[in-house]
């Protein structure tokens, strides 16, 4: 029975792990073009700050990658909320979420597309 118990801490930790590494990746994986790419990575920055500077067609391209960068949190969030994230690695992710949700092309987002967000995650943010 000991043998069963330290089996299963052990399969949960690593679950757990495994979790924190795919939300790293998964926000990674969001934010990599904005380093690789001067165009879109120019689209975000001004985009943040003041999406009336923005063609239609880039607001557009702000507007999805708004929506891949939520949506990567909003499953961070998620992994935490069922025991999957260490607290203080959420804290963190916490912090950088209220960063960016904090400036005026994301705010405008989410008042914009509400609907595309769970209810947990809209109530929490």
């Amino acid at each position: 029975m000991l043998y069963l118990a330290v089996q299963v801490h052990r399969s949960t930790r690593v679950a757990k792990l495994a979790t924190q590494d795919a939300a790293a990746t998964a926000l990674r994986e969001v934010t990599a073009p904005f380093m690789e790419n001067a165009e879109l990575e120019r689209i975000w920055r001004v985009g943040l700050e003041d999406l009336g500077v923005l063609s239609v067609e880039e607001r557009a391209r702000f507007f999805h990658a708004a929506y891949q960068f939520l949506k990567a949190f909003e499953t961070i969030h998620f992994h935490y909320v069922y025991g999957l994230m260490d607290k203080q690695l959420w804290e963190g992710w916490h912090g950088l979420l209220r960063h960016y949700i904090a400036a005026p092309g994301i705010a405008h987002y989410w008042k914009l597309r509400p609907e595309v967000f769970s209810e947990r995650f809209s109530k929490f943010r």
